[in-house]
């Protein structure tokens, strides 16, 4: 089940931004590895930037002059997205569209690259065709990897639902984008990395942050025991919460 457009746009207030240290570091090894896989980032070509988010990669390819049509369901995420590119002095050159991927109208002819990272807009067989194909020459796409650790989510998971605490939320797996590929007689190359970072919470932040972590998964929260593991974690604030994963990149051509 993908979260719903409330749940993006309560969280856009914590999401990271595109120069969150944490974000653009990925981001940039992300570019810089899709670069010498021959992605093409060029002056005035076309991308499209599906479940953008708030620009983490739409504003860093705006920066090198690329077009790019950046979507995403969520009002806020775009408007922090809008508002930092507009800091940035790149607005004029991202386009932006309040939807989700099933039903966006990909233009004819379709953009140059699609980038897809992160996102629960590809969710199944229809939507991984529709994104390979609003490409007629290339496609980068991210995802978790085999393993994802946050010690906090995982006793968070364990207390409140066991069977939930091995589920990846987020994006669909690299595999099955690669099945699809293919099917279309595309070739492809892919990439593992591991990433880590720290959020840093007041007590009542990270009840908010435990309560979204929860609900994406269509778990009742229990603020009894959210409170407990909290005290667990730390005896005062701020409150630290570390994650460490494995991401996935997956390059292709037409």
């Amino acid at each position: 089940m993908q979260p719903k457009k409330q749940f993006w746009d309560t969280l856009a207030k914590r999401y990271p931004h595109f120069n969150t240290p944490s974000m653009s570091k990925d981001v940039q090894e992300i570019l810089a590895w899709t670069k010498e896989q021959g992605i093409a980032y060029a002056p005035q070509s076309t991308l499209l930037d599906i479940g953008s988010g708030t620009g983490t990669f739409s504003i860093p390819l705006a920066l090198l002059h690329v077009k790019v049509t950046a979507i995403d369901p969520s009002s806020n995420m775009l408007a922090i997205l809008e508002e930092d590119a507009r800091n940035e002095g790149v607005i004029e050159r991202i386009k932006t569209h309040q939807s989700d991927w099933d039903t966006f109208d990909v233009p004819t002819p379709p953009y140059d690259i699609v980038l897809a990272s992160m996102t629960p807009a590809i969710h199944d067989i229809f939507t991984i065709d529709k994104m390979i194909d609003a490409s007629s020459k290339q496609g980068v796409f991210v995802s978790w990897g085999s393993y994802r650790i946050n010690p906090f989510v995982d006793a968070l998971l364990e207390a409140h639902a066991p069977e939930e605490r091995f589920s990846q939320t987020g994006s669909i797996k690299a595999q099955d984008v690669m099945a699809r590929l293919d099917a279309k007689n595309c070739s492809y190359v892919s990439k593992c990395f591991e990433t880590q970072w720290s959020d840093t919470y007041t007590f009542e932040e990270a009840k908010e942050y435990a309560k979204e972590q929860l609900e994406r998964r269509s778990i009742v929260p229990d603020f009894s025991i959210i409170e407990t593991l909290l005290h667990q974690c730390s005896a005062s604030e701020p409150i630290e919460i570390h994650t460490k994963a494995e991401k996935v990149i997956l390059v292709w051509k037409h």
